[in-house]
């Protein structure tokens, strides 16, 4: 159980990859996704994505949650936003507002960057993810799609 003052919330750098890999096999698995656990050297790739960032909480020296953000170009405005991709807290840390501290980490570089806003996808059955963000964001005004390219939907 994490205590506020143990909890530092900071950029994640390549010498992370493998305890990034290693909560990344957590969040994987329990999205349902393969049980294929990502090797550090697979996720140090995505340290040489230029518009990809890496944000994670760390609690006594253990990588407890992460986020995975993107700087992109916002063709309504024509500026710069972000848009949050994964966010990931192990069972353990939960409860502690540590998603919303990681939220606030990326509102603030976002503030740096000038975004003109933060973006987010939640999937619809995720209650307890639902109610973190009520507070501190508000529905967008558009739904979420997705063509499968590996799967049963291909277009």
């Amino acid at each position: 159980m994490p205590s506020e003052t143990s909890i530092e919330i900071r950029p994640l750098a390549r010498h992370d990859a493998p305890a990034l890999a290693a909560l990344m096999a957590d969040y994987a698995a329990a999205m349902g996704g393969a049980a294929r656990q990502p090797k550090p050297d697979d996720v140090l790739r995505l340290f040489d994505e230029p518009t990809v960032g890496l944000v994670g909480a760390w609690n006594g020296g253990t990588l407890v949650a992460f986020a995975l953000f993107f700087d992109l170009p916002e063709a309504i405005s024509g500026e710069r936003a972000g848009q949050l991709d994964d966010l990931y807290v192990s069972p353990g840390a939960r409860g502690h507002g540590l998603a919303r501290a990681l939220i606030a980490h990326l509102t603030e570089i976002g503030r740096e960057r000038d975004w003109v806003h933060l973006r987010w996808l939640v999937p619809e059955d995720n209650a307890a993810a639902l109610r973190a963000y009520e507070g501190i964001s508000e529905a967008a005004p558009w739904q979420s799609r997705v063509i499968w390219l590996r799967g049963e939907l291909e277009y």
